[in-house]
């Protein structure tokens, strides 16, 4: 595990660190609306945007979002886990789900949601962060950069019970 690492919401100040070591294929423009608007959804107690920091720099982030809908109010979802490649590996991606678990139980929140490409690491971290695959959709995405790249759509939940 990485010496100081610290897990804990997002901040205005992580900007230009996300963008750099987490979201390198977005504008600075982009990273602040989406903090700006993560932190907006913090303060209404609706989700959190975490980051985990090594001696106080974001090297990994992940969103939680409870879901809106009244039928649906006791489901949230897990969106953009992105770890730096140099700390991968290293149980960060499992702090920060774990660190997500916390704040979806205290929003009344009994059972998480997240998918990923198909065929990539990320369907194997889930696997081994315990949740269960429960659909795929063929084809359900299609790269629209570079070489053209297809990928099934795998969706995955775990019970907070």
């Amino acid at each position: 595990m990485s010496e100081g690492l610290c897990i804990r919401p997002a901040t205005l100040d992580d900007v230009a660190p996300l963008l750099e070591n987490c979201f390198s294929m977005n504008t600075v423009e982009q990273i602040q609306e989406l903090v700006e608007k993560n932190l907006r959804i913090f303060e209404e107690g609706k989700g959190v945007q975490l980051v985990a920091t090594v001696d106080g720099v974001a090297i990994a982030a992940l969103t939680l979002m409870r879901r809106e809908h009244p039928l649906e109010a006791h489901r949230a979802e897990l969106t953009g886990l992105v770890v730096h490649p140099d700390y991968q590996r290293q149980g960060i991606a499992r702090r920060l789900v774990e660190e997500s678990k916390t704040y979806a139980r205290d929003m009344g929140t009994e059972i998480l949601e997240v998918s990923c490409r198909g065929g990539e690491v990320a369907e194997t971290v889930y696997r081994r962060l315990g949740f269960i695959e429960w659909g795929r959709l063929p084809r359900g995405l299609v790269e629209p950069w570079g070489e053209y790249k297809v990928y099934d759509v795998v969706h995955f939940y775990q019970p907070l019970g």
